[in-house]
């Protein structure tokens, strides 16, 4: 009797999806920041566009994080779990860094937060498409015209993704953060800036650096940075 009362209290309890015994969770926090000066005799080509995966990253923001199709099953069993959902200010440890950087007159914050994710093998990893800064207006550049011209045999247009009205920000791109032997973060990032006659131009910070659980490292670009600190 006792056998069957037992499995109808396991029948009453809620459907979750447990956390794998041998996943290794971290808590991840990224500054990324702008420079508010150019640095001089640098000179950046005009024709370069943002090139990061960004149907097949994770997308990530305030409110909540979305996977993409082809995220498999321990994906989106961790975010059920609570993967890559933002945390309360009460958790970033680099604020106290940002509002220093920015009292400086030196800084800009363009994106500052942190989340929990489970570390995978570099191969069974998604990136984490992340944006931030300020709304921009949008860039034709960024989207083919229409998809006549991109099913009319454009294969530049055709390249291109179609425009679906979300705003565009001046930080866009994506991270990469897998476990082997050491973590390892593979910055993609893209930085909107624009020239002295008002043309847009973007510059990228692509990188891939190992990392020590609980050490800050910093990745640096003439024109923006980014620090991160993942922690077990």
């Amino acid at each position: 009797m006792k056998y069957w009362i037992l499995l109808a209290s396991l029948a009453l309890l809620p459907l979750t999806s447990p956390v794998a015994a041998d996943e290794r969770w971290y808590q991840v926090e990224v500054l990324v920041f702008a420079r508010n000066q150019n640095p001089g005799g640098e000179h950046w080509r005009l024709d370069v566009r943002p090139d990061y995966p960004r149907d097949q990253a994770i997308t990530y923001r305030d409110s909540g994080a979305s996977l993409p199709d082809n995220a498999d099953a321990p994906h989106r069993n961790a975010l059920r779990n609570g993967a890559w959902q933002a945390l309360s200010e009460g958790n970033l440890s680099l604020s106290a860094m940002r509002r220093q950087m920015e009292a400086s007159g030196e800084y800009r914050s363009l994106f500052h937060s942190a989340w929990r994710q489970p570390m995978r093998e570099r191969n069974q990893s998604l990136p984490i498409m992340i944006q931030g800064g300020r709304e921009l207006p949008p860039d034709p550049s960024l989207y083919r015209a229409s998809d006549a011209l991109a099913a009319d045999g454009d294969a530049e247009q055709a390249a291109l993704p179609a425009f679906d009205g979300r705003p565009q920000y001046e930080l866009q791109g994506t991270l990469l953060l897998s476990v082997s032997r050491f973590l390892h973060v593979d910055p993609n990032l893209w930085l909107a800036r624009d020239d002295r006659s008002g043309q847009r131009y973007y510059v990228d910070m692509r990188q891939s650096r190992r990392m020590r659980s609980g050490e800050l490292h910093y990745i640096d670009h003439p024109l923006f940075g980014m620090v991160i600190k993942v922690t077990r």
